[in-house]
């Protein structure tokens, strides 16, 4: 299929993807795409059966979501190329079945507080890695942020003085941008923690928390330390039909709880999920609809809430 250059074309795209804004991680699996298609002896228009061998012929370790993403990666660039090569068949969405998602663990507030107590147990009180994970914990609780987006953080970032108080959130998972407003409570607790660290470190380096004084936590080593922070809390480790506990499901939390906040406040959750989607980060309403269908607590209060409309005739 060499006589389709399809090298160049997929240099196009991602320059076109790139153009549009978009990080575009996904190149090194198109160009794999490509030299799969490249190497075949078949002549003719790409088909369907060809995009699904390659999507399946990813490594055991990658699992069905592994060749779920390569379908994906593929279906996108043939929907570009199908402007060049109109014989292009482009595989319908769905060929190959999702796993089904586990269910996010999520936190009790008094398993939030244990947490943070915890690092108080495995570290001397005061010291700074004991305040970093205590005072990030009781971030991510309180704002939802993802754990790259915090550990990302530097001192430029907090405008704690204004108001509202609030964090610059920069350059996240989709390229954007944002302010996200933290309650007074959450700017203090920050305050706090500024003066331990300035008194430990001083204002150098600029990143936020630290994992010793001169070395940024970084992801790795968080997560190494959130196991054993959890550990000490009893959080379970493998609680049934859901993830075990990690980083993320402090966002899982802080989504359901707020929506949990709007069904049982007798609030209009369609009209406001907007207003969460945007302070979470998210492209839109729809990747927040993630935590409805992923969280059984929600649907049962929507449950209920449809109960009463009904019983009331539809009159409410």
């Amino acid at each position: 299929m060499k006589h389709l250059h399809l090298q160049t074309h997929a240099d196009r795209y991602a320059e076109l993807r790139k153009a549009l804004g978009f990080k575009f991680r996904e190149r090194g699996l198109v160009r794999q795409f490509v030299d799969f298609l490249e190497s075949q002896s078949r002549s003719g228009p790409i088909r369907t059966a060809m995009v699904l061998e390659w999507a399946v012929s990813a490594s055991p370790s990658c699992g069905r979501c592994g060749q779920v993403q390569r379908l994906t990666v593929a279906r996108h660039f043939l929907i570009y190329l199908r402007a060049f090569l109109p014989d292009t068949e482009i595989p319908a969405p769905g060929l190959l079945a999702e796993e089904r998602r586990p269910r996010p663990y999520l936190y009790s507030g008094e398993e939030i507080v244990r947490m943070q107590q915890a690092t108080r147990i495995l570290w001397e009180p005061g010291c700074l890695k004991q305040i970093t994970f205590e005072t990030l914990i009781g971030l991510l609780a309180s704002t939802g942020l993802l754990i790259g987006e915090a550990l990302r953080l530097s001192l430029g970032d907090l405008h704690l003085d204004f108001d509202p108080p609030h964090l610059e959130i920069r350059n996240t998972k989709f390229g954007k941008s944002r302010f996200v407003p933290v309650h007074s409570s959450t700017a203090q607790n920050l305050r706090l923690y500024l003066d331990k660290r300035q008194s430990l470190v001083g204002d150098k380096p600029e990143a936020l928390f630290l994992l010793r004084p001169k070395k940024p936590l970084q992801y790795s080593p968080a997560r190494i330390y959130f196991r054993r922070i959890a550990n000490a809390a009893c959080v379970p480790k493998n609680p049934p039909g859901r993830r075990g506990p990690a980083w993320h499901s402090l966002r899982h939390t802080f989504a359901v709880r707020r929506l949990l906040t709007w069904y049982r406040a007798g609030a209009d959750v369609r009209s406001l999920l907007p207003n969460l989607a945007v302070y979470l980060g998210h492209k839109g309403p729809a990747q927040t609809y993630h935590y409805l269908t992923a969280a059984p607590e929600l649907l049962s209060a929507a449950a209920g809430i449809f109960e009463g409309y009904a019983n009331a005739g539809g009159a409410q």
